[in-house]
């Protein structure tokens, strides 16, 4: 009768609005009747199996809570991380509601529910691999008012843009993942990391990217949970009181721009400045995008891309994002909302092409295949017009235009690209860029220069394959024709032993490089041009050149 009384005493006791009330009551009965029917043995049996019976039921309560939080994510798609955050909120309130209620603060059901359920949409997508988002402050130049709600605002719609572009680009609605503030459980936010600079605003001017990056990267050291990827980060500056220039630009796996207080959803379709759309396409580098711009048909169609000159249209006119773009962003690290998979490790490829002109249906007819250690996605056919000289390379391809083809089970190359697309074609040289999207997201690129010579595209060239002492072709350069060269031969020719870094490999050549003398040890096939060959840089002793 005794136990019946305790269990009828700890239950009522569970009905106190104040969490610790009832803890303290429930705990005092506990050791008042403990002195007067605990000794019995059999006694002890039965509390030790109601105790069982207690936690299995809570057990099943949290199995069923998952099937259900699972049936959930399938049907609408809420990400791993809300997930997370569902499960570990609902066994709180069983804990709170249970045996280890500890709080001092009043918690009613009502309450402790609704802190729950107000989760039950925050409003944006996160992942397990987030976006960091860093605002960065110089310490005379202040964060700008209301920053926090501004930005998040205005990370959300474009991370539901980014999802409606790839959607129409046939990836589904996939998207960059952003980190939630858990501090408002009501009305969850975007998390905005807030860094106080060591410097003044004038000290972070245009050419500071790497000052802010090293300290980012100390802050780092300290609060590395406060990170979500390795890797993407959106950095933010308040911009200059003093008109100065700061930085405003792609810079690796991270990007920079400005904040001020008209960088808000609100202004976008009326804003007469470039700084949102910069701002998103900065973003898109910091996502590894590099630049190029729409097709003539797409630019009747669709507007102006995102990666072209999209900074200066988004919100205001007809701005996409191409399919290349798209390709690659589907295997960006942030954009899964779970996996295991080591994003942009090392890889290997090797891309072996026989490009011709097609004058009957105008158009360029790629045909060929690649090898390479690691799965490929897909493939990208990039035409880059050397516009007035402009020269190559990051910041000259704002003219580019490309194609995208997606691999399916085998390693062909083979495209045909309607000339009638591009801009350029009068007497203007080319890059043809093959670019291979790694499962892992890293991206191989191989580039074979050619001419538009009176409207057509000759692939014919009385040039040799070409090496250089440094990447990006620079320090001495050294031409060689057809032949076998060993390392003395290497040396007459003017190439000094395990010292070339960057090589030229005109259409039509093969080149085999060795890191041992005659032919020997391991080597790295080459057939086209490669500004720094990074994963056999300073190693050639030998080299073999061949026609194809």
């Amino acid at each position: 009768m005794r136990l019946i009384n305790l269990i009828q005493y700890i239950f009522l006791s569970y009905s106190k609005k104040k969490i610790l009330g009832y803890w303290q009551k429930g705990i005092l009965n506990i050791i008042e009747y403990h002195k007067l029917f605990w000794i019995s043995y059999i006694q002890k049996k039965v509390m030790i199996i109601i105790i069982i019976i207690i936690i299995i039921i809570i057990i099943i309560i949290i199995i069923i809570i998952i099937i259900i939080i699972i049936i959930i994510i399938i049907f609408k798609k809420i990400s791993m991380k809300m997930f997370i955050f569902k499960i570990r909120t609902m066994i709180t309130v069983l804990i709170l509601f249970g045996l280890f209620a500890c709080s001092k603060k009043e918690l009613s059901e009502e309450n402790a529910i609704n802190a729950v359920t107000n989760d039950k949409e925050i409003g944006f997508e996160s992942h397990s691999k987030n976006l960091n988002v860093i605002y960065f402050v110089p310490n005379d130049n202040p964060e700008v008012a209301d920053y926090k709600n501004r930005l998040s605002n205005l990370l959300i719609y474009f991370q539901n843009y980014v999802k409606e572009e790839m959607d129409r680009n046939g990836f589904g609605k996939k998207t960059f993942g952003l980190p939630i503030d858990y501090s408002n459980v009501n009305s969850p936010k975007v998390k905005i990391i807030t860094i106080k600079g060591k410097l003044g605003q004038k000290d972070y001017d245009y050419g500071s990217g790497q000052i802010i990056i090293n300290e980012i990267n100390l802050y780092k050291e300290q609060h590395s949970k406060e990170f979500s990827s390795e890797h993407h980060n959106l950095i933010i500056l308040p911009q200059r009181t003093d008109k100065g220039r700061q930085p405003f630009f792609g810079w690796g796996s991270s990007c920079f721009a400005v904040d001020n207080s008209d960088i808000r959803v609100e202004e976008i379709k009326t804003t007469k400045s470039d700084l949102i759309g910069g701002m998103l396409h900065e973003l898109g580098h910091g996502l590894n995008l590099f630049h190029n711009k729409a097709k003539k048909s797409e630019a009747k169609s669709l507007g102006t891309s995102l990666m072209g000159a999209g900074n200066g249209t988004f919100g205001r006119k007809s701005t996409f994002i191409t399919e290349l773009s798209a390709a690659i962003l589907n295997r960006n690290e942030i954009f899964q909302s779970e996996s295991d998979m080591k994003f942009y490790g090392s890889v290997e490829s090797v891309v072996d092409i026989r490009v011709g002109y097609n004058s009957n249906n105008k158009t360029i007819q790629i045909d060929g295949n690649f090898k390479a250690d690691k799965k490929v996605t897909d493939v990208i056919y990039l035409l880059d017009p050397n516009v007035e000289n402009e020269g190559s390379g990051v910041n000259h391809d704002y003219n580019a235009i490309g194609w995208k083809k997606s691999v399916s089970g085998d390693n062909n190359l083979k495209m045909d690209i309607p000339i009638d697309e591009l801009e350029y074609t009068e007497d203007i040289p080319y890059d043809l860029k093959v670019i291979l999207v790694f499962e892992n997201g890293a991206l191989t690129t191989d580039i074979f220069p050619f001419n538009f010579i009176g409207g057509k595209p000759s692939f014919t060239s009385n040039e040799k394959p070409k090496f250089y002492q440094n990447c990006g072709f620079g320090g001495y350069e050294v031409e060689l024709g057809v032949g076998k060269y060993t390392a003395q031969d290497l040396k007459d020719a003017g190439i000094t032993n395990n010292d070339v870094s960057g090589i030229k490999v005109p259409l039509g050549f093969k080149v085999t490089l060795y890191d041992g003398d005659n032919f020997s040890g391991n080597s790295k096939v080459v057939t086209s041009y490669k500004d720094c060959i990074v994963d056999f840089n300073d190693r050639a002793s030998s080299i073999n050149i061949e026609l194809k």
